[in-house]
C-alpha cells in the first residue's frame, strides 16, 4: 500500500462474499489500517503466477485505529479498533463501529487490470462519454521507495507515465488506457479528478494505485 497516501499500518483484512449484499464489489479484499484509521479495497489479479493488483481507498474517519474487521451474518462490515500502544487519528482510545451498505450504487473505479499496454478500468456505473474519452483527464505517474533505517521509506525514481490513448467500452462502463513507459515492479498511481458518471455524479474516490 502506498505509505501515507494510502496507510502506515495495514491490518486486518475480510474477503466480501457478501453475494452483492455489501455493494457493488463482490469477491474483493478490504483491509483496515490502525494508523489512519481507514478500510482500504484491493481488487486482486493473478498474471504468469504472480499475484498483483490495485489499492482504492473505500471509507475513513472511523473512531481510532483499526485492529480487526469482520463480516457479520446479514452482510454488515464489524470494525474492532483500539489507540492502545500504538497512536492513530481518531478521537477515542477504542471503539467498535458497523459499517452498511445503503443500497445505492456509489460512483467507483471499479476494477483495474494490467494490461501489456496500459489499464483497462471498469467503473461500478457508465461514465459520462465526453469527459472519460480525454486522455488528459488520467493522469498517471510511477514509483518505487528507498530503502532507509528510518521508518517509512520515501518515493524514488518517480516519472510520469503518458496516456497515449482512451477507449471506451462495455456500453461506457469501462475504458482502456494505452500507456508510454509503463516499468514492471513500480507502483503506478492514477488520477481522475475530471471524471463523472452519466447521471453527473462525480468519482467518489478518484484515484487508484496499482
Amino acid at each position: 500500500f502506498p505509505y501515507n497516501k494510502m496507510g502506515k499500518s495495514p491490518s486486518g483484512m475480510a474477503w466480501d462474499t457478501s453475494g452483492g449484499k455489501f455493494g457493488p464489489f463482490e469477491s474483493q479484499l478490504f483491509v483496515a489500517d490502525q494508523h489512519h484509521a481507514t478500510v482500504m479495497r484491493v481488487f486482486l489479479e493473478k498474471i504468469d503466477g504472480h499475484w498483483q493488483g490495485a489499492c482504492f481507498r473505500f471509507r475513513e474517519g472511523f473512531q481510532c485505529g483499526i485492529i480487526r474487521i469482520a463480516f457479520g451474518k446479514h452482510a454488515s462490515l464489524f470494525v474492532g479498533m483500539s489507540n492502545a500502544g500504538w497512536g492513530g487519528r481518531g478521537n477515542k482510545p477504542y471503539g467498535l463501529q458497523r459499517l452498511r451498505w445503503t443500497g445505492k450504487v456509489p460512483m467507483e473505479l471499479h476494477t483495474m487490470k494490467a494490461l501489456e499496454d496500459g489499464f483497462l478500468l471498469t467503473f461500478t456505473k457508465p461514465l459520462d462519454a465526453a469527459q472519460a474519452a480525454k486522455p488528459e483527464n488520467y493522469k498517471m505517474k510511477s514509483y518505487t521507495y528507498r530503502l532507509e533505517s528510518r521508518y517509512g521509506g520515501p518515493e524514488a525514481d518517480t516519472q510520469e507515465v503518458a496516456v497515449k490513448s482512451v477507449e471506451l467500452v462495455d456500453e461506457g462502463k469501462a475504458v482502456r488506457l494505452k500507456l508510454e513507459n509503463m516499468r514492471a515492479g513500480y507502483v503506478h498511481e492514477l488520477r481522475m479528478e475530471n471524471l463523472a458518471g452519466q447521471d453527473g455524479a462525480k468519482l467518489l474516490h478518484a484515484e487508484a494505485y496499482y
